[in-house]
């Protein structure tokens, strides 16, 4: 199927986009007078394309492309609007158990007593007995202190409530919750945990840091599988309202693959499997258990049938492993101590030793990995790991998750070792709030270095790591571009602007270079004749030269393999099959 329509594409474009003469095929959509970016470095800049079976087959001008139009061609007049390749989130958490579909959504709130408003109004909602969880709190916008499990008491003293910030890394729990799980000041944390406790009566606060999560997320009864199933085809098609037709997930593999066994799948999902052998078990064992996952889920997604008609939809394709932290809790691991906390650098999640054991078993079985490390000291043992795995190296290259302090010596590392950069636009914007006093002067311009990797050569993806920042590209593209806080920090001006983006090389972030990071390069991530038509139709044009009213722009419509899984009007088009 695949050889026909890179034969329909050839045919074409055998002229230089002329079709005098030649036999053509009858395109099922044409878009016309549009302001498009490829993300094809042969043809960056086109104002036409044609569909075909869900593949592009010309792109190119308006008056030549239209030569393909039949009688039952669909023809959209984009008016000057901008088109772009549908977005793959490079970093991502998507789920039926997201903030936006269960639980509470605190994210980006200010104001505490909002906080506890919102929790107030959705303990009343829930049934007696289940747990309020979601939150996504960010205590640094406000006062910079961590709420207390005593306010937490005094609005749902009788429902346990598990409330993870918004770096995913920390939880605010109340007594309730402490109580069942057993926790207390004496409780053993696993390592690089931490269950704070209050300076003057030595009693919990009810903040776990790290590890100290699991005391209490172990004791959490599992959201009813239906409900979370419902969430996570809502969260899909949240995903397509924002322009992504990609992911590249971590966890919830088993509602993925029930989605598209039961359901009309419009996301290709690009799965990292989290490494979850104990100690006691060697990291070839576990290489080989990740293997077996792989195939097993190969041979269920093409029993459907359904990538033959939209394209590849899932793959188990890399391992997610975590040496650290994060930089709000100080526990991101740094090569200096942390400014604001003398005496501290951090603690390891996995050690480098371990880590180098791993990433080795992992490599040799022919999946690469992605490490999350924020801190400097992280990054580079994870680059060193991936340095003593050796000819280890799998056909995808390895990959470092978020970077968001790297020395100037392991930038250039990272293109040396053929590794990729995948960050997050919006945790850069956000965190300039706190990320002065944690590096002090000296080591802030080692944080969020985009335009360094670029520069260096290294390979960057972009995504949101949702929940932990807005899962809409749009506004993390803007980050990368204007690298301005959305809450006024740094005096709303731009933080270091020479590591800022242009709109292209943003938009390459989001598209044809996490589809390079798959085996699916050939056929997504750019408009380019023969790949799937995923793309998206913006409400207007991206300024050029490029200015503040970006940010207004928003997702018109969504296509995935060129039918329209949505539309702004709330006008649904065909369905993907």
């Amino acid at each position: 199927m695949r050889g026909l329509f890179v034969a329909l594409a050839v045919a074409v474009l055998s002229l230089p986009f002329s079709l005098v003469g030649q036999a053509s095929p009858t395109a099922d959509l044409i878009v016309v007078n549009a302001d498009i970016y490829t993300s094809d470095p042969s043809r960056p800049r086109a104002s036409a394309f044609a569909i075909s079976q869900g593949r592009f087959v010309a792109v190119g001008d308006n008056a030549d492309v239209r030569r393909l139009a039949g009688r039952d061609t669909q023809i959209i007049d984009a008016g000057g609007r901008t088109v772009t390749p549908g977005f793959i989130d490079g970093h991502s958490h998507v789920s039926g158990d997201a903030p936006r579909v269960a639980g509470v959504d605190l994210s980006y709130i200010v104001d505490k007593a909002e906080w506890l408003r919102l929790i107030e109004a959705a303990d009343r909602r829930l049934p007696k007995g289940e747990w309020l969880t979601g939150g996504y709190w960010d205590h640094t916008l406000s006062d910079g202190q961590y709420p207390s499990r005593e306010m937490l008491d005094a609005v749902t003293p009788d429902r346990p409530v598990f409330l993870t910030h918004i770096d995913g890394h920390y939880a605010w729990v109340n007594s309730k919750a402490l109580e069942i799980a057993g926790v207390n000041e004496s409780s053993a944390v696993p390592p690089g945990g931490e269950i704070v406790l209050d300076a003057k009566t030595g009693k919990p606060t009810g903040i776990l840091l790290e590890g100290a999560m699991s005391l209490v997320r172990r004791v959490i009864p599992e959201r009813d599988v239906t409900r979370r199933r419902e969430g996570l085809a809502q969260m899909q098609a949240f995903s397509n309202s924002v322009g992504i037709t990609g992911l590249h997930q971590m966890g919830d593999l088993a509602d993925y693959l029930h989605l598209l066994e039961t359901a009309r799948p419009s996301i290709r999902v690009w799965y990292g499997e989290g490494w979850s052998a104990g100690e006691g078990v060697s990291p070839d064992a576990a290489a080989k258990e990740i293997i077996d996952l792989r195939n097993s889920v190969s041979s269920r997604v093409a029993a459907t049938g359904k990538s033959t008609r939209v394209g590849p939809l899932l793959k188990v394709g890399y391992v997610k492993l975590m040496n650290d932290g994060v930089l709000s809790a100080r526990t991101a691991v740094m090569l200096d101590d942390y400014s604001d906390q003398p005496g501290w650098r951090g603690e390891y999640i996995t050690g480098p030793e371990r880590l180098k054991a791993k990433v080795k078993a992992i490599n040799a079985a022919g999946l690469p990995v992605a490490i999350h490390s924020i801190g400097d000291a992280a990054v580079r043992a994870s680059l060193d790991a991936f340095e003593a795995a050796g000819d280890f190296r799998p056909t995808l290259p390895n990959r470092v998750e978020h970077i968001e302090v790297v020395t100037p010596l392991d930038v250039r590392r990272f293109k040396q070792l053929g590794v990729v950069a995948s960050m997050q636009p919006n945790h850069c914007t956000n965190a300039v709030g706190y990320v002065p006093s944690r590096l002090g002067p000296r080591r802030q311009g080692d944080a969020y270095v985009w335009r360094s990797m670029l520069s260096a050569g290294v390979p960057l993806v972009f995504g949101a790591d949702y929940p932990t920042s807005p899962l809409d590209p749009l506004t993390q593209m803007a980050d990368a571009i204007f690298r301005t806080s959305p809450f006024g920090f740094a005096e709303g001006k731009p933080w270091f602007p020479e590591q800022a983006l242009s709109f292209e090389e943003a938009l390459l972030a989001y598209t044809r270079t996490p589809a390079e990071m798959t085996d699916w390069a050939n056929e997504i991530g750019s408009i380019a004749p023969g790949k799937w038509a995923d793309f998206v139709l913006l409400n207007g044009r991206v300024p050029q030269p490029m200015t503040p009213s970006f940010k207004t722009l928003k997702v018109d419509a969504t296509y995935f393999a060129g039918r329209e899984v949505f539309s702004s009007d709330g006008a649904r088009g065909r369905a993907p099959f």
